[in-house]
């Protein structure tokens, strides 16, 4: 790998710290930085070395080839491979006990410190990051769990994203107070994603239409032509009123007026589908009105949730957008000024991609990352990519893996079950 140190700098240097097992360059030792990167002499830290040092030091690669600067021949490579891959642990169970602790355990107070030959003690190096803490471990472990829970309840979690993302909403009753916090936590991580689609669709649309409109007039728009535009943005589909009163919407998804595909393809209300049914309804219709219905009706449902956890969670905000919670606020108070469907769509792309995207964009500079822009007073489109941004991973693909090498889950006739591991590590986490 071209990086700083190579693919260890680029992939494990950051996470190996984190857990507390590696002592990055310029940690502490006394009162001096270490200029190199060094293993905690800790029970985690040296169970986990010499357990991959047994898996591999009989191979090629470790007795010859890592220490030379040269090309690696096939089968030197394919001979580490059949033992280093993390594919292996399943018949490897030092080894994968001793990823377990890492990922997992704790270190006892004062386990930085040994004792030399001479009797004294030696102050090891001081953990540099604060991220690996008794907390941060306990909030590890719940995660863990809630997501073998899950599992548990629905097999599907491993390999769907809806399945995985549908029980995170409505997940089964907690088995603890803790399990509980969690899993509002998890919750409320789905309400963002579901408010990063529906808004999606509003800039998608946007961006189509903006770029389309000023190539057929040859010029670009006024303020009151851009927010015409978008009240012109209500013919959908789904087709909607402009001048239609944005809370009559709301009635009228309430009352179920309005119908959705549902999972086996024929039409639904919407208050019967799922948060998840719909997020994947408006990606596919990808437009603003989808986006204003999804956001409405993520407005409605969010008074199924509460505690601690779901509003710790909810108020999380980024360097360019608010929480979710904020938005939701916002919306409230918007709705309750009586606007129209016209007058809603202006004010989500007003206040959620037209300034989020130039503040945005304009701390990018020099690199030219515009879609549009006001220039001179008026609103500039550029053809610079109109689709859809991805969501952010939601985690189900690494906690799937990470489980099954670790022996917590497995396929029993084609069915993800938890194992006695599995079932014994939630039983003893969520408690």
């Amino acid at each position: 790998m071209k990086s700083f140190m190579g693919a260890y700098g680029l992939y494990y240097r950051s996470p190996l710290a984190s857990l507390g097992i590696v002592a990055k360059t310029g940690t502490l030792l006394g009162e001096q930085p270490i200029p190199i990167d060094v293993l905690y002499e800790t029970e985690r830290a040296l169970e986990l070395a010499e357990t991959f040092r047994s898996a591999v030091k009989e191979t090629e690669y470790y007795k010859k080839w890592m220490r030379l600067d040269a090309d690696l021949p096939a089968e030197v490579v394919d001979e580490y491979a059949e033992v280093a891959c993390l594919c292996r642990l399943r018949e490897r169970p030092d080894e994968r006990n001793a990823v377990s602790h890492a990922l997992f355990g704790l270190d006892p107070t004062g386990s930085q410190s040994r004792e030399t030959d001479e009797g004294e003690i030696e102050s090891d190096v001081e953990p540099a990051e604060v991220s690996y803490s008794e907390e941060n471990v306990k909030q590890r472990r719940r995660s863990f769990g809630h997501f073998l829970s899950l599992l548990e309840a629905n097999p599907q979690v491993v390999s769907s994203e809806s399945a995985w993302r549908e029980g995170l909403w409505s997940p089964p009753p907690p088995r603890s107070e803790e399990h509980g916090y969690v899993a509002d936590e998890w919750s409320a991580l789905v309400a963002k994603d579901i408010w990063q689609d529906a808004i999606c669709s509003a800039w998608s649309e946007f961006c189509r239409t903006g770029l389309s409109l000023t190539r057929n007039l040859g010029r670009d728009l006024t303020r009151d032509e851009a927010r015409q535009m978008v009240a012109d943005m209500a013919s959908g589909p789904p087709a909607l009123e402009s001048d239609m009163r944005t809370k009559q919407l709301g009635s009228s998804l309430r009352n179920g007026e309005l119908l959705v595909p549902g999972p086996d393809g024929a039409d639904i209300p919407i208050t019967s589908a799922s948060l998840e049914q719909l997020r994947l309804w408006t990606v596919d219709l990808d437009t603003a009105t989808s986006g204003l219905i999804l956001v409405l009706e993520l407005a409605h449902r969010v008074g199924e949730h509460s505690g601690p956890g779901w509003d710790l969670a909810m108020h999380l905000q980024s360097a360019w957008q608010p929480s979710v919670a904020a938005v939701l606020t916002g919306i409230e108070a918007h709705l309750a000024e009586d606007p129209s469907v016209g007058q809603t769509l202006w004010w989500l792309v007003l206040h959620f991609v037209l300034t989020v995207h130039e503040r945005i964009c304009y701390s990018k500079l020099p690199e030219f990352t515009f879609r549009f822009r006001w220039e001179d007073g008026l609103l500039h489109f550029y053809d610079l990519g109109i689709g859809r941004f991805p969501l952010p991973a939601i985690r189900n693909n690494p906690l799937t893996s990470l489980t099954r090498d670790l022996a917590m889950w497995e396929e029993i006739d084609g069915t993800p079950k938890l194992t006695a591991l599995g079932a014994e590590f939630v039983d003893e986490v969520l408690a």
